[in-house]
């Protein structure tokens, strides 16, 4: 990860992120479906709550993601 890069487990509610891509720990079955809904690099994500599950904002599709996921999720400020 670049310095400007987080996981999206550690984005603020309320804040607007850029996908970077999965680290190598998330299955490739679970990547293909994040891209099914439209999350690719480069996509803008809202993120809408962390707690008890991260809640994000693609497009006009919200999903609810869990904190293994989210902590596989690389975003960068938007």
């Amino acid at each position: 990860m670049s310095p400007n890069e987080m996981r999206l487990a550690d984005a603020t509610p309320g804040a607007t992120v850029r996908f970077r891509g999965f680290d190598a720990t998330l299955d490739t079955l679970l990547q293909d479906q994040f891209l099914a809904y439209g999350i690719a690099v480069g996509q803008a994500l809202s993120v809408l709550q962390q707690r008890p599950l991260t809640i994000i904002q693609c497009d006009h599709t919200e999903l609810a993601v869990e904190s293994v996921v989210a902590r596989a999720m690389v975003v960068a400020p938007a």
